[in-house]
């Protein structure tokens, strides 16, 4: 596995972006790119398609934005903003109207952001993984093991400033 600093929330939004273009991770920098392949030269469009410099990130289609929200809906406890957000998702434009109706609930929505953003993020790892890369935190701080002896955590979090 290849180590890269990157931010996955960065790469979370990029997934789920609906802007024009194809987003590119670099893969020596951990920069993200927004192009549109479309309007580049040849030469820009080749170096594009080096595996071992660019990584070509997906979009999530209607259906996975769809599939998102369903499973949210899945896991949420809140009784009235659960068959209102359930309407929503079989109306003619479930995607729109369920992000509308999340405003008259800030703490579903804060909890609906918080999902999205971890689904997303397993998401990219997984698919980083494929690619045969590792994500290291953009923070600089490496993950420490869970089954790493106390007193070592202790002295390790203290010199990262945790």
């Amino acid at each position: 596995m290849r180590p890269l600093t990157l931010d996955l929330e960065l790469l979370a939004a990029a997934l789920d972006s609906r802007e024009r273009g194809t987003h590119f991770l670099d893969l020596e920098s951990g920069a993200l790119r927004l192009l549109d392949p479309d309007d580049l030269s040849l030469e820009e469009r080749e170096e594009l398609e080096d595996p071992e410099r660019y990584l070509p990130l997906p979009r999530l289609t209607q259906d996975d934005r769809l599939e998102l929200r369903e499973a949210f809906l899945h896991q949420l406890r809140h009784p009235h903003a659960q068959p209102l957000l359930r309407a929503a998702l079989e109306s003619r434009r479930p995607i729109r109207t369920f992000d509308y109706e999340l405003e008259l609930f800030p703490s579903v929505r804060d909890a609906w952001q918080a999902f999205a953003l971890s689904r997303l993020k397993e998401e990219l790892l997984v698919l980083l993984d494929e690619a045969g890369l590792e994500a290291l935190p953009a923070d600089g701080r490496m993950p420490l093991p869970e089954d790493m002896p106390e007193g070592i955590r202790r002295r390790l979090e203290k010199g990262q400033g945790r």
